[in-house]
């Protein structure tokens, strides 16, 4: 996983988990969530794909907040605060939105459909 950490970083990002953490995540489809390297309020992550050693893609870019809640190896699930548009970003008002990703077809599909901004209240 140290390719990824580079590949991560190279992107312009840092891995939120230290790599021996990262070592232990099952695969072949691993996910690692990542913050906006030099972000002051840790409200810029994107989440990273990997299929073996393989980058195969991201979630979308620069998003305010994302959590993954599970992966297995096979599919990755990932939770997005939901911010109406009078909330400051302490206080997402709006829900949870989960959304699933596969490795599918030689990408990364989400289920349902990933929206441009997966903490928008219009998704």
């Amino acid at each position: 996983m140290d390719a990824a950490t580079l590949r991560i970083k190279r992107l312009g990002y840092t891995a939120d988990d230290e790599p021996a953490a990262l070592k232990n995540l099952r695969g072949p489809f691993r996910a690692i969530h990542g913050t906006c390297t030099g972000s002051v309020d840790g409200h810029c992550v994107s989440v990273f794909f990997f299929q073996g050693n393989d980058y195969v893609g991201y979630d979308t870019p620069g998003v305010t907040e994302s959590t993954i809640v599970k992966q297995d190896g096979r599919t990755v699930t990932l939770s997005y605060p939901v911010f109406t548009t009078t909330d400051p970003l302490c206080c997402p008002s709006g829900g949870k939105r989960e959304i699933r990703a596969a490795f599918k077809d030689g990408k990364v599909a989400f289920t349902p459909p990933l929206p441009a901004n997966p903490n928008g209240p219009d998704a």
